[in-house]
This record gives C-alpha cells, sequence and structure tokens, in this order.
C-alpha cells in the first residue's frame, strides 16, 4: 500500500491563515478532582474545542447512569462562566455491565459507551479481559441504541504494543456482524487496519477516532521522549503516513479524537520502573492538528477536510448525541 499522501496542486490565492471554528474532541481525559478537572476542561477550551467527550475510567470508573450525570454535572458547574464547554457523557462497559445498567443510563440521554482492555491503559483494572464476552452487552447496546467506543487492543500481554491493536480487528468485526450497534474505533494508530477498516465502514456503523500525536509523529522521533509515552503506542513512519492519508480522502466516518492524557509530573518522570502512558495535547490541540495535517492547508478542498474531520459535522449519528 502507498502510505504517501499525493501532495495537491497549491492554490496561490489561499490566504496565509485560515480561522476555523472550534472542534468536537470525542475523546478527552478530564480524571478528577475539582481543581485538577477545572483546569483540564479550560485547557480543551484553550486548544481550539467546545464540545468533548470525558472519558469514564476515572479512578473509581463511571459506570452507572447516576456516577455519569454527577460527573458531568460537576464538569459543568466548574466551568460555567469561564468558557462555553458542551459534555458528551460516557459511561464504562465492562464484562459486568447489565442490560438494566444500559437501560437506565440511555433514559437519562447517556448514550455512548466506552470499553477498556485490562491492563492495557491508565486506570483499566476494571478492564475487559475476555472480549468475546462483551458481545451480550453490545447486543443490549443495540437494543437501547448506545453507541459502543473501544480501546481496541487485545488484553492478553503475550501480544506486543505493536499488535495489540491489530490483533483486535475479528472482534469488531464479531460486533458489526451480530449485532446492528454503531461502533467506534478510538486513537486508531496501526496502518496495517486501515484496509479493515475500510472494509469495517461499508456497514455504515463503523467510526473511527484519530488523535493529533498519532498524526504528528512517529516511534523514531518519539524514543526517549516521556511526554510521547501513551497507548495505544506511538509507531512507524509508515504507520503515521496511513492516518494521515487516511485523512486525506475525506471519510465522514474519520473523525478526531484527541486521547488528550494528563498524569502528574511524578508518574512521568519517574526513577525506577516505567512512566504513565499519556499525551497530554489539550493547551495546543488544535494546533498540533493542523500541524500534522499541514498538506491539507494549500486548498479549499483540503481546509475542508480538515474542518470535516474536526468537527465531525459529516457524522449526524455522533453529533446526535452531543
Amino acid at each position: 500500500m502507498n502510505t504517501e499522501h499525493t501532495k495537491p496542486q497549491v492554490d496561490q490565492n489561499m490566504p496565509h491563515e485560515v480561522e476555523v471554528e472550534a472542534g468536537v474532541n470525542t475523546h478527552s481525559h478530564e480524571r478528577e478532582g475539582d481543581e485538577i478537572v477545572k483546569a483540564l476542561v479550560l485547557n480543551n477550551a484553550k486548544g481550539g474545542f467546545d464540545v468533548i467527550g470525558p472519558q469514564p475510567n476515572t479512578n473509581d470508573g463511571l459506570a452507572t447512569a447516576e456516577q455519569v450525570v454527577e460527573y458531568i454535572g460537576n464538569a459543568e458547574e466548574l466551568v460555567r462562566g469561564e468558557a462555553t464547554m458542551s459534555f458528551i457523557p460516557f459511561v464504562m462497559l465492562t464484562e459486568k455491565t447489565t442490560e438494566g445498567q444500559i437501560a437506565k443510563c440511555v433514559e437519562r440521554g447517556i448514550v455512548d459507551g466506552k470499553m477498556y482492555p485490562f491492563m492495557r491503559t491508565t486506570k483499566s483494572t476494571k478492564g475487559i479481559k475476555q472480549w468475546g464476552r462483551m458481545l451480550p452487552v453490545v447486543k443490549w447496546c443495540d437494543k437501547y441504541g448506545m453507541k459502543v467506543h473501544g480501546h481496541f487492543e487485545h488484553p492478553n500481554l503475550m501480544y506486543s504494543d505493536r499488535d495489540a491493536e491489530l490483533i483486535c480487528l475479528p472482534f469488531v468485526e464479531m460486533f458489526l456482524q451480530e449485532t446492528e450497534a454503531q461502533i467506534f474505533w478510538e486513537h486508531g494508530s496501526d496502518g496495517r487496519c486501515v484496509p479493515y477498516w475500510k472494509y469495517f465502514a461499508k456497514s455504515e456503523r463503523f467510526f473511527l477516532g484519530l488523535t493529533a500525536h498519532h498524526l504528528a509523529t512517529n516511534e523514531d522521533k518519539a524514543r526517549r521522549d516521556i511526554r510521547a509515552e501513551c497507548k495505544p503506542t506511538i509507531k512507524t513512519e509508515p504507520d503515521r503516513a496511513s492516518l494521515v492519508q487516511l485523512v486525506s480522502e475525506n471519510l465522514p466516518w474519520v473523525m478526531a479524537g484527541a486521547d488528550d492524557a494528563p498524569h502528574p509530573e511524578h508518574a512521568k518522570h519517574v526513577h525506577l520502573g516505567q512512566c504513565s502512558c499519556g499525551a497530554y495535547t489539550s493547551p495546543f490541540l488544535l494546533s498540533l492538528y493542523a500541524h500534522a495535517l499541514e498538506h491539507l492547508f494549500v486548498t479549499a478542498a483540503g481546509i475542508e477536510t480538515f474542518i470535516n474531520i474536526k468537527e465531525c459535522q459529516k457524522n449526524p449519528l455522533l453529533a446526535a448525541g452531543i
């Protein structure tokens, strides 16, 4: 597969500066604690986004409608008067999730659920150990109209970080084949998955989120940079180029999802062991997307492509959940 994006013909009449509206970040980590939550939400606003989807892998996990409603309500109150921010409420989906819990969430307006693999990412001790056991949960999501988002890496640590995402392809195909649920593959990073993602997208029920950091750099440049340690890991230059090419095709199922994951300084700068996984990009998020996709800004069509990925405006399924 050709991993180099085609260079568009430059429109010499294009302006030197481009002004765009604030974007939608479908995947953001706001953590816990009023002071921390407030600062992180405001940094999303500073970075150019006015709609965010706070992730439910908090210390205790947002696994019930009551927990999600309380968390989102508190975040809204913390930034009231300081930032115009809308929130997409997410609930954590696990092997212990019941049909009743999903029904109650949807009744409360929570129509986005997130699945995490056990011990493959931050705060995933309550994560999924067997993807196959999630099929009944996905069927319930389909029944009640909840969208299914996934951190699709295999929880079996015998599989390397490099391959953990690729190996999840059959599970996602199973969810698409056995249900009518909408499936969102969060923070795609492995270029080998691109042909399969395109195949899944033919269902019109598959969507893909891409981070700015996976679009902007590769594993060689990120090596030994603790700020770039994240899950899924940043991969090779061919992987990065494949993701950039995918964005360039202006596909309606490809969107921004930052996975802007902050960690305490002491957890990133460690003297023993491994640093926490997470690339924190919120304060400069829109600029980083623009940097990674700078080739789009030489034509009007390219600018429209950039607007589409950051606003999800070509994805009414997601917009309906905001």
